[in-house]
């Protein structure tokens, strides 16, 4: 049985025909889904209906290696490999509020 510590609550703004509707969504972690992961840089694709985020980690030296060469002048490497941490495929409305809540905590924080 999980602790109160394990959940996250989240409030989310579900559209509805005329107007909006909050509901507050007790999210309990999964088996695997405990361990925070930390990306530094995201890709986004759509899809038919979805759309698909891929969270990755690229090095900090590769970043700053990158840092350096654009500085410099120095040729920048056509490619650069980086690991997919997590792949995500949610729906456009899903994604839509996800796009509504990270604007919401970018203004909070300004």
């Amino acid at each position: 049985m999980k602790n109160k510590k394990d959940e996250q609550v989240v409030s989310k703004v579900e559209p509805t025909e005329s107007n909006t509707m909050q509901v507050n969504i007790r999210m309990q972690h999964g088996e695997h889904s405990g361990q925070p992961l930390y990306s530094n840089f995201t890709s986004i694709q759509g899809g038919q209906g979805v759309v698909i985020v891929d969270f990755g980690f690229l090095d900090p030296q590769t970043i700053n290696s990158l840092s350096r060469s654009t500085r410099s002048a120095d040729k920048v490497p056509e490619t650069v490999d980086a690991r997919i941490l997590s792949r995500m495929a949610i729906s456009v409305d899903a994604a839509k509020n996800l796009a509504q809540q990270l604007n919401h905590a970018f203004q909070s924080k300004s």
